[in-house]
């Protein structure tokens, strides 16, 4: 179940403007500068897990990208956990949230040229 903070950030991250000003924010200016802003796509939504219990997704987005003359289709998948006190197993967590994430790429077998 998503957390009151958790809510509140997604809102936030459903305007590419906002996806747009974290990414030239937070990614070195070097690589938000391949990133066509204008490309981007929502792809956020809630998936089955392969134990059948619904996963609420964090934030993903995809943009396109060119570098050396060549453009992809990239995917930004915007984790962001807010924790009242230390949780020894977030990084199983996270793991656990990205491997969601794949599965889920694989089984709606996502177009070629898309990488996450």
């Amino acid at each position: 179940m998503a957390k009151h903070h958790d809510t509140g950030y997604k809102e936030l991250f459903s305007h590419p403007e906002l996806v747009q000003q974290l990414m030239e924010g937070f990614a070195p200016p070097e690589i938000a500068a391949l990133m066509d802003f204008a490309t981007l796509k929502n792809h956020s939504g809630n998936y089955i897990t392969p134990l059948f219990e619904e996963r609420f997704e964090d934030v993903v987005w995809s943009v396109e990208v060119h570098w050396r003359g060549i453009t992809e289709r990239l995917f930004l998948y915007l984790l962001i956990e807010f924790q009242s006190r230390v949780d020894p197993s977030m990084p199983l967590r996270m793991l656990h949230y990205v491997a969601c994430f794949y599965q889920h790429l694989i089984k709606t077998k996502v177009e070629p040229g898309h990488r996450p």
